[in-house]
């Protein structure tokens, strides 16, 4: 875009998540180019295009961590989740359409060709985008083929958010085995720059054998996520020999001791936690306050779409429905209204790797905002501004979305998205997967 445009966002309420800016009842930020220029209370600037602001809450993007984004053309088909049980939670799954990682891993993983990993990748990444989430890694634990892998960083440049594909071995099934030594390529192809809205990073269980990954890690100088199991990995000596380097994004945060926890905060590595994840479909444990008491407090993640639709509104709520139980059950100290919002944007962001681009409205930073209509029944009259967020807002109240300084949603539209296209993409994937696996319900099904 335009270097030297100006967009003026005038007179909305607010929210910068920055405690040096502030937040204002009424207030405006000015845009310049891709970044945040300035934030106050009545900004002069003639050249600007001014957009009207005044019935909005005007708030830095979210950021979501660990999104599975290739299973999106699956979305909430598992209700109710079988658990694992076992030491291996993929290969000990029980034979159910009901176990996630049966199905996903087992089941779905196998068949997906290319064109599948676009659709889901394609429409995770969209739905992300339409509820206000502008940064996005996407946890790619299917890249069977450098072809696999292609289709999912396509989908994401495609998608036109501020993206991250975290590239990672199948964990069942046939694949060609091109993973890790595919990374040289896609690094080279796709993600030469180190300035540029996308990037890639390394993903891996946190049980994995990262002999071979570690060499690549440090060669590319790149991110790595984790998924759970980090705890069985010998972190101090991984830690001491420069293998891990503070750029460790840990999803989840469980299993994990009080000691490791130290270790990790003490050197810089970011934690996430999935709220509806945990409290539905594992142990009911979400170590949030662990972490805090710790030193750090974690970023919130969606997780997997095949499961719950992707909504950081509903994630932030579950986690501090459940922080307030904790404390009046057991007198655990419960997360704020505003300390939830910034494990969704600047906490988020630290795990994202671009905790110095986004996640506030600071001047410098770049302009990944959102508007909430405050208009609506539901968040009218205008009150607390961090209980409107947390407790009254959803996807609905996403008027508008901007990243790098681009309108990409207006007046609760997604902008140069081709909807019927994409629908029918993802609606051919779908009926092909669930074919390909001989799925046992229908494929719209009212089964619990």
């Amino acid at each position: 875009m335009d270097g030297d445009q100006q967009i003026l966002l005038k007179g909305g309420t607010i929210l910068s998540m920055d405690p040096a800016v502030g937040d204002f009842a009424v207030g405006d930020v000015l845009i310049i180019g891709d970044h945040v220029a300035e934030v106050g209370e009545a900004i002069s600037a003639p050249a600007a295009t001014v957009i009207d602001a005044r019935d909005r809450i005007v708030m830095p993007g979210f950021c979501d961590p660990h999104i599975h984004c290739w299973e999106g053309v699956l979305g909430r088909i598992i209700p109710e989740n079988v658990p694992q049980t076992t030491e291996d939670p993929v290969g000990g799954a029980p034979m159910s359409s009901r176990s996630y990682m049966y199905a996903a891993h087992r089941l779905f993983g196998p068949a997906c060709r290319p064109e599948d990993i676009y659709a889901g990748t394609l429409i995770s990444l969209l739905n992300a985008l339409n509820g206000g989430i502008t940064t996005v890694v996407d946890n790619m634990h299917n890249a069977r083929s450098p072809e696999h892998s292609d289709a999912g960083v396509a989908a994401l440049f495609d998608a036109g958010l501020r993206g991250v594909h975290a590239v990672g071995r199948p964990t069942s099934g046939k694949w060609a085995g091109t993973f890790p030594a595919d990374v040289y390529r896609l690094r080279d192809q796709y993600f030469s720059s180190d300035d540029q809205l996308c990037s890639m990073r390394l993903y891996a269980p946190g049980s994995d054998d990262l002999t071979e990954l570690i060499p690549v890690r440090k060669e590319l100088d790149l991110w790595f996520s984790f998924d759970s199991g980090i705890g069985r990995q010998p972190l101090e000596q991984l830690y001491e020999d420069g293998s891990f380097d503070g750029r460790e994004a840990i999803n989840h945060g469980n299993f994990v001791s009080p000691e490791q926890r130290k270790l990790i905060v003490g050197n810089g590595s970011q934690v996430n936690v999935c709220p509806r994840i945990e409290s539905q479909f594992r142990y009911g444990r979400i170590p949030y306050n662990e972490w805090v008491e710790s030193g750090l407090r974690p970023g919130i993640s969606n997780d997997n779409p095949m499961t719950y639709g992707i909504d950081m509104f509903s994630e932030m709520r579950a986690l501090y429905l459940l922080q307030r139980v904790d404390e009046h059950r057991d007198g655990a100290q419960s997360a704020s209204l505003r300390e939830i919002i910034l494990s969704a944007t600047q906490q988020g962001a630290d795990n994202c790797g671009v905790g110095a681009v986004a996640g506030s409205l600071t001047p410098g930073k770049k302009a990944d905002i959102v508007l909430l209509d405050v208009g609506r029944t539901q968040l009218f009259p205008r009150n607390n501004i961090l209980c409107s967020v947390v407790q009254g807002a959803d996807i609905g109240c996403v008027d508008a979305v901007l990243v790098n300084g681009r309108l990409v949603k207006w007046d609760g539209q997604l902008l140069g998205v081709d909807l019927e296209n994409i629908r029918n993409v993802v609606q051919e994937s779908h009926d092909y997967l669930l074919s390909a696996v001989d799925w046992p319900h229908q494929a719209t099904d009212f089964d619990d």
